[in-house]
């Protein structure tokens, strides 16, 4: 075995090496090499004495993330008061809070200092104000799978990327257990079902469900799983989205009409377009053009569609010429880039659309249905249908709607530079009229059961 890492050997002695871990700089200012002396030219003994400097520095890096944590700052705090308060004095006469509390130590400002006093005061560890995070229970848990050898590499590594999948959904580098919700876990289901197969969404889950269980198990947790009894199809695929009923509809859109005017407009734009959520909200104020007296707007006009198909050119839908053009105003005297102005995320991970997609995702499990398989992008599916009924050729729709052409009728050849806007704007309000015989037929009893709803 020729194990020579992080080791020299210079005149008979060997030499402890390694570069400053990014998070050990702030302990090591003034150097970029750790090198240290282990006193013996056995390469064997010189070995150990290494693996135990190792070990000595993860340490330290696990002590540098504790003062950055809030909660593993509360726990070092409550570490350092138990040791003192399990001999409740310091001095005759006196008792340990008396001398520690946060006013006497100059700590009162420190919540998290104020928080493990008040915890050991009560005799208790723990406090629900900072209790255990998510990251925290998949740390505990690598260590004891690594421990007992109960899973493979790769297991642990799938459990490591769920953790991050998970959070950064959630845009958070961390979450305390307890504040997991079950409506964000529904949320985390149907944006990973955009994206991923049935059964890869059902690996997540269970992989978070199982750090959860091992937290319950070690009574970090109290409350039921988040996590579990989600049903997800895993036998076809991608959960293919449904159609809004017209009772659905009607609600649906009766209830807009109480949201703020970018998000009632969001939406009856993605009813009349077909256009996913992603590339509305995307939408900059330079999408726009006027071509033979239409008004067109730019999809994906930024070549970052979901396909190179995405791309396209297509009508500002007639019943929302108004609208836009008021929306236009204010993005500009707001003095932002995007349409939808007050509807944009700016993340980390660019996910322009995920305050829109969340409130609508609310709004239609209150308003109209819970299930899963429908969504914004059941406006997609709706569109595809009123065009087909509105004797729209096959051709032009899946322009509009941004599909892929690929094995459908090449003869025409005019869609390298696209269609004529009068062309799109006529096969358009095709269907747009079909959609609005849904919307227009009982919408006063929808309205009448939005009321009785939000009554009760």
């Amino acid at each position: 075995m020729n194990d020579r890492k992080h080791l020299k050997l210079r005149h008979n002695t060997w030499y402890f090496q390694k570069r400053v871990p990014k998070a050990l700089k702030p302990l090591y200012p003034d150097r970029d090499i750790i090198e240290q002396s282990l006193e013996t030219g056995d390469i064997r003994e010189a070995r150990e004495k290494r693996d135990i400097l190792l070990g000595q520095l993860r340490q330290r890096e696990r002590l540098l993330k504790v003062q950055e944590q809030p909660r593993q700052r509360f726990l070092q705090y409550v570490d350092q008061l138990s040791q003192v308060a399990g001999d409740r004095f310091v001095g005759p006469g006196v008792t340990w809070d008396e001398v520690l509390d946060p006013e006497s130590v100059g700590r009162a400002t420190d919540p998290e200092y104020v928080e493990a006093f008040k915890a050991v005061s009560q005799g208790k560890s723990e406090s629900e104000k900072y209790g255990v995070t998510l990251k925290e229970v998949l740390d505990y848990f690598i260590r004891n799978s690594e421990r007992e050898q109960l899973h493979t590499e790769g297991t642990r590594s799938r459990f490591k990327k769920t953790v991050t999948a998970f959070l950064r959904y959630l845009n958070n580098s961390d979450i305390q257990m307890s504040r997991i919700e079950r409506s964000r876990v529904f949320d985390f289901i149907e944006h990973c079902r955009e994206k991923l197969s049935g059964s890869t969404v059902q690996g997540h889950l269970s992989r978070l469900k199982t750090l959860w269980d091992y937290a319950y198990a070690r009574a970090w947790v109290s409350a039921d799983n988040p996590f579990e009894k989600h049903k997800i199809n895993t036998t076809k695929g991608r959960q293919k989205k449904q159609p809004f009923t017209e009772t659905e509809l009607r609600q649906l859109m009766a209830a807009m009409e109480r949201q703020p005017f970018s998000m009632q407009l969001l939406t009856r734009m993605g009813l009349y377009t077909g256009a996913r959520i992603s590339e509305l909200v995307s939408l900059r104020l330079h999408d726009f053009k006027e071509e033979d007296g239409i008004l067109l707007m730019g999809i994906a006009s930024h070549e970052d569609g979901k396909t190179e198909a995405a791309t396209r050119w297509i009508p500002v839908p007639k019943p929302c010429l108004l609208q836009v053009e008021k929306l236009r105003t204010g993005a500009a005297d707001a003095d932002s880039e995007y349409l939808f102005y007050d509807l944009v995320s700016i993340r980390p991970d660019g996910r322009l659309a995920y305050l829109a997609t969340k409130r609508f995702g609310e709004i239609k499990r209150k308003h109209a249905t819970e299930r899963q398989d429908k969504g914004f992008h059941s406006f997609r599916v709706m569109m595809a249908t009123a065009l087909q009924q509105g004797d729209v050729s096959e051709l032009v729709a899946a322009y509009l709607l941004g599909h892929s052409r690929k094995g459908l009728t090449m003869s025409y050849g005019y869609y390298s530079k696209g269609y004529d806007a009068k062309k799109l704007q006529e096969a358009q309000d095709r269907a747009i009229a079909v959609i609005d015989e849904m919307l227009t037929e009982k919408s006063d009893q929808a309205v009448t059961q939005l009321e009785q709803v939000e009554a009760m």
